[in-house]
């Protein structure tokens, strides 16, 4: 019976897998009620789904898709899903939320972002990264701003020569 089971947990983790865009693997300790519900809480808000793990199971289920997770696979595990880079996000959460309690035995082991997998300090950094939209404006300004000061000198240009024939129609010259 236990194998069965086993094997229905993996084929629901390696079909969660394969549809979501990012994740986020955390090490999940002795954490109380009222703790879990917070963190569950904090992650449901960011829109991701988390669930404790089995870690052997989660680690062939990453396996089978070409990612090696198993540094991040050690002890109790949670992972946080989420549809494209919603992982940055839950990333963000959790680091707030471990700010917020510092006796609160969560850290983050690993995740994926993008198909990139990330363990260790790497995985910290998660958090840090900037998600699709910052990026976004940040690169239409990189690519505005000197189009808008052309835009700007040229525009410049023009109205000064205005002025200047204006001058000299108001003074009948």
């Amino acid at each position: 019976m236990p194998s069965l089971v086993n094997q229905i947990l993996l084929s629901e983790l390696q079909q969660e897998f394969e549809n979501m865009g990012s994740c986020v693997v955390l090490d999940v300790g002795a954490v109380r009620p009222d703790q879990d519900i917070e963190l569950r809480g904090k992650l449901r808000e960011v829109g991701v789904r988390y669930r404790v793990v089995r870690s052997r199971l989660a680690k062939r289920a990453f396996a089978d898709l070409g990612l090696d997770l198993s540094e991040a696979m050690v002890g109790r595990t949670g992972i946080a899903v989420a549809e494209k880079e919603g992982a940055i996000a839950a990333a963000k959460a959790v680091r707030d939320l471990v700010k917020k309690n510092k006796d609160l035995p969560v850290a983050i082991k690993g995740g994926v972002v993008e198909g990139q997998t990330f363990t260790g300090e790497a995985a910290k950094a998660i958090a840090e990264l900037p998600d699709r939209d910052t990026i976004n404006t940040k690169l239409v300004s990189a690519i505005s701003g000197p189009a808008r000061s052309m835009a700007s000198v040229l525009n410049a240009v023009a109205g000064g020569l205005a002025r200047c024939i204006q001058a000299k129609v108001d003074k009948g010259e």
